[in-house]
């Protein structure tokens, strides 16, 4: 789109939700959060649209997602535990842990 809000153009070309994008640094790829699946997941694909994947593909509800600064890890919300804690995983959706274990709600990870 361009700066002025013209020329809008759906990249991510599905009838299910998706929403709350966040691009890396570089502008070359989007997280965002999709129900495309049955559930809040949270998917993945480059800024022309292509290469969509569903990085979490877990029954939970997966939302917020935030770009580490060099691209390497994305960490979101989940209550995957019961309650809604920040997990972090890869890019590629390998290696998810949970970084807060904590009985009160954790949301809206951010990176420095």
């Amino acid at each position: 789109m361009k700066v002025d809000g013209s020329e809008q153009v759906n990249i991510s070309n599905n009838p299910a939700e998706d929403f709350s994008p966040k691009g890396t640094h570089s502008g070359d790829r989007i997280v965002f959060v999709s129900t495309r699946d049955g559930s809040q997941d949270v998917f993945i694909m480059y800024a022309d649209g292509t290469s969509q994947g569903n990085l979490t593909n877990h029954p939970a509800q997966d939302t917020l997602p935030a770009w580490s600064p060099d691209a390497e890890w994305i960490a979101f919300t989940s209550d995957r535990d019961g309650n809604l804690e920040i997990y972090v995983m890869k890019n590629n959706g390998a290696d998810v842990f949970n970084l807060t274990q904590n009985p009160a709600q954790d949301l809206y990870p951010a990176w420095r």
